[in-house]
C-alpha cells in the first residue's frame, strides 16, 4: 500500500513504503493516545490505547506499536533507549489491559540498554533505522474480546523513572503505527487510521538577533529576530517588549517595540546613521532574554561584495541516521542564514526500506529545494552526501543550478564521482576528515572539484592533529566519545601537499536544525544573493569558517583577498580587520614554508578588544609560503570555545 507521512506544520513530505497486510474485511479495532501532544525535549507520559476489534485478541496474539522517530531522538545523535525491563529507569514502557483475568508480556524490540543506540533496528514499516523502535504486548494467558482495551504507557512513572522524553523537535501531527495479529500466528495488520502525536516547542528561553554583515550609511536593513526554547525550537507565540541599545555606532531604530509573535520570528527594520561599526543589544520582557546583534560594517555607499552566511552540511528525515522535516523553515528564520544546503546521504536502495537518497526519492528531495529558494533572500543549494570509506573521506557533493549525478559511494569510487560531474557545475567538499573514516589520504586530488574544506563541524575540528585542543573530537559531545586520527588527514596536511583549498565550516546537524549556535558556519564574499553567486564564490575560495558567530575577518597579503594565490618579488605585506562577537583575545598569523617543514605562528596579537585592524611585512619571507589567519573570542557558546579561520593565500616567489 501507499502510506502518507505528513510531517510538520512548513511542509509536507511523501515518503512512499511498502508494508504488508493481511487480506481482511473484519473489523481490526480502533486507537487513541493521550495526550496528542508533548513539549519538545521534556519528560512526560503518554498512553497508546488500543480498542479491540470484532476479531478479538486471542492467546499468544498481539500488538506492535511504533512512535514517530523523532520522539526517540536523543543525545549525541543516538536512540533513546526506550526499555520494558527497568520500571525505575528512563523510557520505560508498561501495558495492562482492561480485563483483570488477561496477562500480557511487554517487549520492546531490539531493546539495548547501551547508554547511546547507534544500532538499527527493523520498523513495521520495514525500515532498519536508528529511531525506529517497535512495542509488542503479547497476550500470555486469556484472551481479549470486541471493545476491550490495551493500554500501552510510554514513559511509565509508576516505577520511579521519570517518564519519556518527548522529541526534540517541534514536529506537527505524526501517525502513530500500530499493527495487530489477532490470531497469534504472526500476521500483522496495520490499524487503517492511526491516531497521530505532535511536539510543541517549550517557553521561550533564548533570543536570536540577526543582521546584514555590511549596510551602507543610510540605506535601511532588517534586524531578524527568532525567539527560541531550551532546544532552540522557535516558540508557538508571544507576546512582550523588546527594547534595543544602540551601544556603537549610530543607527535609527525604535528603541522600544512590541513583539507579537504568532511564530517564533519577525523583522524589525533600521537604519544606520555613520560609517564604521555599528554594534545594538537587545532584550525581551524586561532584560529577562539579554542577546547581541553580530558586528555590522557601515560603508559608504552600497558594497560591490556582500558578506553571506549560510550552512552547508545538514541532515533530516531523508538520512537513515537524520530526523525533522523543518529544516528550510528552521534556517531562514532561526538561524536567519542567508544560504542553506540540506545534505542527506546518497544510499542504495537495500533489502527492505531504508531512508536516504536514491532515484526513487530524488526528485521529490530536489523539488523541496527548488520551492523553499528565494533569490536574493535565500538561497538552497542542491546538495547531497557521498560518505565515502578510506583513503577518500566523506564528501558533500554542490550543484551550482540545477542538480546533477546522484551517486551513492556504495557503488562508484570518489574519482568516479569527479568523473559523473560536470566542471564549474559541482564541488565535493571533505568534511570530519581528522577523525573518519581511518585515514582520509588527499591522493588522488581534482582540484576542479575539490577546492574547500570543511575545517570545523559540531564533530569537531580538522585544522590539525591536536588531541587536546578544546575544540577536538575527543571532547566534543555532539556524538560517540571519538580520536583524532594521526594520519595526515587535515587542513594543514592537505595544504602542505599543494592542495589548494579554502575553510567553510558547518553543523553536520543530524535534527533538521541546520545553523545552530556554535555548531559552525561558513562565510562567502560573493556580489549577490544568487545560488550561481554563492557556488562562484565557493568555487573561486572567497570564504572563511567559524564556530558559529558571525566575526567580521578580512585577511589580505598584498591586497590579495584570502583563498587566492599571488606571485611577489617583494616582502609580503599582510593586512587584518577582525571585528568580534565579544572581546577577541588572540589573533595568529601562520605561515608555512617548505624549509621550515610545518606550519608555525608567525605573529600573535592579543588585542583584548573586539575591533582589530592590524598589518605587518614578514620580513622573514624567503620562499613559497601559505598563510592563514585564526582568531579565537574570549569566552564560550555551547559550551565550546568561539574561534574563526581565515582561508589561506598562497604566496610564490618571483624569481629575478
Amino acid at each position: 500500500m501507499k502510506y502518507r507521512l505528513k510531517h510538520c506544520r512548513w511542509m509536507i513530505v511523501l515518503i512512499v513504503i511498502i508494508i504488508p497486510q493481511i487480506s481482511s474485511g473484519a473489523d481490526l479495532g480502533s486507537a487513541a493516545v493521550h495526550p496528542g501532544v508533548g513539549v519538545a525535549g521534556n519528560y512526560g507520559t503518554w498512553s497508546v490505547t488500543y480498542e479491540v476489534g470484532e476479531e478479538g485478541l486471542k492467546q499468544g496474539g498481539a500488538i506492535r506499536v511504533q512512535l514517530p522517530d523523532a520522539w526517540h531522538a536523543g543525545d549525541r545523535n543516538s536512540a533513546n533507549p526506550l526499555q520494558a525491563t527497568r520500571p525505575s529507569a528512563d523510557h520505560y514502557v508498561s501495558a495492562s489491559t482492561s480485563r483483570n483475568d488477561v496477562v500480557v508480556e511487554t517487549l520492546v524490540e531490539g531493546e539495548s540498554h547501551q547508554p547511546l543506540i547507534k544500532s538499527d533496528r527493523r520498523g513495521l514499516d520495514h525500515r532498519d533505522e536508528r529511531y525506529v523502535y517497535v512495542v509488542r504486548v503479547v497476550v500470555k494467558e486469556g484472551s481479549l474480546r470486541e471493545g476491550d482495551q490495551v493500554e500501552v504507557i510510554y514513559g511509565d512513572t509508576s516505577g520511579g523513572s521519570r517518564g519519556m522524553l518527548a522529541s526534540d523537535i517541534i514536529t506537527d501531527p505524526e501517525p502513530i503505527l500500530i499493527a495487530v495479529d489477532a490470531g497469534g500466528n504472526e500476521e500483522f495488520t496495520l490499524l487503517p487510521d492511526p491516531p497521530t502525536i505532535r511536539a510543541r516547542s517549550g517557553p521561550p528561553a533564548q533570543l536570536f538577533i540577526v543582521a546584514p554583515s555590511i549596510v551602507a550609511r543610510n540605506q535601511t536593513a532588517n534586524l531578524k529576530i527568532a525567539l527560541v526554547d531550551d532546544n532552540e525550537n522557535p516558540i508557538d507565540a508571544f507576546q512582550g517588549d523588546l527594547r534595543f541599545d544602540v551601544v556603537q555606532g549610530a543607527a535609527d531604530l525604535e528603541n522600544s517595540q512590541q513583539l507579537d509573535l504568532n511564530q517564533g520570528w519577525t523583522a524589525v527594520p533600521f537604519t544606520p546613521e555613520k560609517t564604521g561599526i555599528l554594534r545594538i543589544e537587545a532584550a525581551a520582557l524586561n532584560g529577562l532574554f539579554p542577546a547581541k546583534v553580530n558586528p555590522i560594517k557601515v560603508v559608504e555607499s552600497p558594497p560591490a561584495q556582500q558578506i553571506y552566511w549560510g550552512e552547508l552540511h545538514s541532515h533530516s528525515k531523508y538520512s537513515w541516521d537524520g530526523v525533522g522535516s523543518n529544516n528550510f523553515e528552521y534556517a531562514r528564520h532561526v538561524s536567519m542564514l542567508d544560504f542553506y544546503a540540506m545534505t542527506d546521504h546518497s544510499i542504495p536502495p537495500r533489502d527492505g526500506y531504508t531512508r536516504g537518497l536514491y532515484k526513487q526519492v530524488w526528485e521529490e528531495y530536489t523539488a523541496l529545494t527548488d520551492q523553499y529558494h528565494d533569490p536574493g533572500e535565500f538561497v538552497t543549494i542542491h546538495a547531497y552526501e557521498a560518505s565515502f570509506g578510506d583513503p577518500y573521506g566523506h564528501h558533500n557533493v554542490f550543484f551550482r543550478g540545477t542538480p546533477g549525478a546522484l551517486l551513492a559511494p556504495a557503488n562508484v569510487t570518489l574519482p568516479e564521482l569527479w568523473g559523473a560531474l560536470t566542471e564549474g557545475e559541482a564541488l565535493t567538499i571533505p568534511h570530519h576528515t581528522g577523525k573518519m573514516p581511518r585515514p582520509v589520504l588527499w591522493d588522488p586530488h581534482n582540484p576542479e572539484f575539490r577546492r574547500n574544506i570543511e575545517i570545523y563541524s559540531a564533530h569537531g575540528l580538522s585544522e590539525a592533529y591536536n588531541p587536546e585542543h578544546p575544540l577536538a573530537f575527543e571532547r566534543s559531545k555532539f556524538t560517540s566519545p571519538s580520536s583524532s586520527t594521526e594520519s595526515p588527514s587535515y587542513a594543514q596536511d592537505a595544504w602542505k601537499q599543494g592542495l589548494r583549498l579554502s575553510t567553510v565550516a558547518a553543523s553536520d546537524d543530524h535534527r533538521a536544525q541546520p545553523g545552530k549556535p556554535g555548531w559552525g558556519i561558513t562565510a562567502v564574499t560573493a556580489s549577490g544573493l544568487t545560488r550561481a553567486e554563492i557556488f562562484d564564490a565557493l568555487y573561486q575560495r572567497r570564504t572563511y569558517g567559524t564556530t558559529g558567530s558571525r566575526i567580521l575577518l578580512d585577511f589580505t597579503v598584498n591586497d590579495a583577498f584570502m583563498g587566492t594565490h599571488i606571485t611577489t618579488d617583494q616582502q609580503p605585506r599582510l593586512y587584518i580587520e577582525a571585528h568580534g562577537t565579544r572581546n577577541i583575545e588572540w589573533i595568529e598569523v601562520l605561515r608555512y614554508s617548505n624549509a621550515a617543514g610545518d606550519f608555525q605562528v608567525l605573529f600573535r596579537i592579543q588585542p583584548d578588544s573586539p575591533d582589530v585592524i592590524w598589518n605587518q611585512v614578514d620580513k622573514t619571507y624567503r620562499e613559497d609560503s601559505i598563510y592563514y589567519v585564526r582568531l579565537k573570542e574570549q569566552g564560550e557558546m555551547r559550551n565550546r570555545i568561539i574561534m574563526a579561520w581565515s582561508s589561506p593565500i598562497w604566496v610564490s616567489k618571483e624569481e629575478n
